[in-house]
C-alpha cells in the first residue's frame, strides 16, 4: 500500500504537494545525471576495453536488457505498495550499481553490470514516473513534461560533467562513486516528501485493459523516440570521434547539444501542448526532428552534427511525456500501463545500439545514424494515431473534469 492514506484530490496541502513535486524533478535529474555522465566515457571505455563496433553495440544492450527484466515487475510493485516506497527504493539501488561499467575488465563484465544497472534504473523510471502521474492528478493540470525537463537538466548537467571528468583523465568508477554519494545524500531528503497514490490508483477495483490497442501503439510509438533517444546518447560521442576525429574532450559536444535542446522543448512542452493539444504538438516537433537531423547528417561536418543533434533533441522533446501521461489516462492504476508503455518504450534502447553497432561495422557510423530521423518521424507518426485514440476513449467516459483539458487530442 501507499505510505499515507490520501485525502482528497490533492491530498497533501499546496506546500507538501510543491516539495513532492521539487523532490521528484529531483529524482528525475538524478536519473538522467548519473546515465549522461557516463556517456562522455564510451569512447575510453571502448579503447580501453578494445572492443569493436560490433562488441561495443552488444554491451549497450545491457541496460535495456535489465529494463526490460524489471519495468513489467515494478509496475505491479507501484500498485501494491505505492509509488513512493518504490521510488526510493530504486533511487538507492541505481546508486549502488552506477559505478559498475567503471571496473568493468572485459566485454562480459561490462554487459553484466550494464545490465545490473539496467535493471535498477529501468525500475526507478517507471516508479518515479507512477510518483509523477500522482502530483500531475493532484494538480489538475499538464505537468508531466516538466518532469521530463528535470531529466534532461540533468542530462545536460550529468554530459558536461562526464565530459570534463573524460577530458581530465578522471576513471569512469571513481567519477560515478563520487557522484552517486553525493546524490545519495539529497535523496534521502527527497524521500521524505513524495506524496501517497490515490485511492483509484491504489485500490482500483476496475483495473482496465491493460493490453489495450492505444497502449500497444503508445509503446510502439515509444520505441522508435527511445531507439533514436538512446542512440544518440551511445554513439554521438563515437561519431564525433571516429568519424569527425574530434578530441576526446569535445565527444561530448552533440550530446550535449541533444539534451540542452531537448530541456528547453521539455521547459515549455505543458505549455505548448496545453496550446496545441497532444497531437499537434507531438506532429510539430518530430517534423523538425527529422527534417534537422537529416540535414546534419547531409552536411557530414562537426557543426552541422552539433545542429543535427541538437533539432533531434527538440524534436524527440515532448514525445515520452506525452507518451506516458496519455498511457495513465483511463480507468485502472497507472503503474501496470506506465510498465507496459515504459517496457515497450525500452526496448529502443535494445534495439537501437544493437542495430547500430552491426551495421556501423558493415557500413559506417555515419551511415547507421540515419536510423535516428527515420524513426523520429515514426514515433511521431504513431503517437499522434495513439494520442488520438486516447482522446476519444476519454471522451466516451470515464474521465473527471480536471484531467479533460490534459487529455485532449
Amino acid at each position: 500500500m501507499a505510505d499515507a492514506p490520501p485525502t482528497g484530490a490533492q491530498p497533501t496541502g499546496t506546500d507538501r504537494l510543491q516539495r513532492a513535486r521539487l523532490a521528484t524533478a529531483l529524482v528525475f535529474a538524478f536519473n538522467g545525471f548519473l546515465w549522461a555522465a557516463w556517456v562522455p566515457h564510451i569512447p575510453q571505455v571502448k579503447a580501453h576495453l578494445g572492443l569493436s563496433d560490433a562488441a561495443l553495440g552488444l554491451a549497450l544492450l545491457g541496460p535495456a536488457i535489465g529494463s526490460m527484466v524489471s519495468m513489467p515487475l515494478v509496475g505491479r510493485a507501484t500498485t501494491r505498495w505505492g509509488s513512493a516506497r518504490v521510488t526510493t527504493a530504486m533511487a538507492f539501488g541505481t546508486y549502488l550499481f552506477i559505478a559498475g561499467p567503471g571496473i568493468a575488465w572485459n566485454l562480459p563484465s561490462l554487459l553484466g553490470a550494464l545490465i545490473l544497472w539496467g535493471v535498477v534504473t529501468g525500475a526507478l523510471d517507471v516508479a518515479m514516473n507512477a510518483q509523477a502521474v500522482q502530483i500531475e492528478k493532484s494538480y489538475r493540470r499538464p505537468i508531466m513534461s516538466s518532469f521530463h525537463a528535470w531529466w534532461s537538466i540533468g542530462t545536460v548537467t550529468g554530459t558536461a560533467v562526464g565530459s570534463v571528468g573524460a577530458g581530465l583523465g578522471i576513471s569512469l568508477a571513481r567519477q560515478q562513486f563520487g557522484l552517486a554519494v553525493l546524490l545519495a545524500l539529497v535523496t534521502l531528503w527527497a524521500s521524505r516528501q513524495f506524496i501517497a497514490d490515490h485511492p483509484a490508483e491504489e485500490h482500483a477495483g476496475r483495473p482496465g485493459r491493460v493490453f489495450e490497442l492505444r497502449l500497444v501503439l503508445l509503446g510502439i510509438a515509444g520505441i522508435c523516440g527511445l531507439l533514436a533517444e538512446g542512440s544518440s546518447g551511445d554513439w554521438s560521442p563515437v561519431y564525433l570521434r571516429d568519424d569527425l576525429h574530434t578530441a576526446a574532450g569535445h565527444t561530448g559536444l552533440a550530446y550535449l547539444a541533444f539534451t540542452v535542446m531537448m530541456t528547453l522543448g521539455r521547459l515549455i512542452g505543458d505549455r505548448v501542448v496545453g496550446r496545441l493539444g497532444r497531437a499537434r504538438s507531438i506532429a510539430a516537433v518530430s517534423a523538425i526532428g527529422a527534417v534537422g537531423m537529416s540535414l546534419g547528417l547531409l552536411a557530414h561536418t562537426l557543426p552541422s552534427a552539433i545542429a543535427g543533434f541538437a533539432c533531434l533533441g527538440l524534436g524527440l522533446s515532448v514525445l515520452v511525456p506525452v507518451f506516458f501521461s496519455t498511457a495513465a489516462d483511463g480507468p485502472g492504476a497507472a503503474g501496470p500501463k506506465l510498465a507496459l508503455v515504459s517496457s515497450f518504450s525500452y526496448l529502443g534502447f535494445l534495439i537501437g545500439p544493437a542495430a547500430l553497432g552491426p551495421l556501423a561495422s558493415a557500413t559506417s557510423i555515419h551511415t547507421a545514424l540515419w536510423i535516428l530521423p527515420t524513426f523520429a518521424a515514426l514515433a511521431g507518426i504513431l503517437g499522434v494515431i495513439a494520442v488520438r485514440m486516447t482522446a476519444r476513449v476519454m471522451r466516451t467516459g470515464g474521465v473527471t473534469p480536471g484531467t479533460r483539458a490534459a487529455s485532449r487530442g
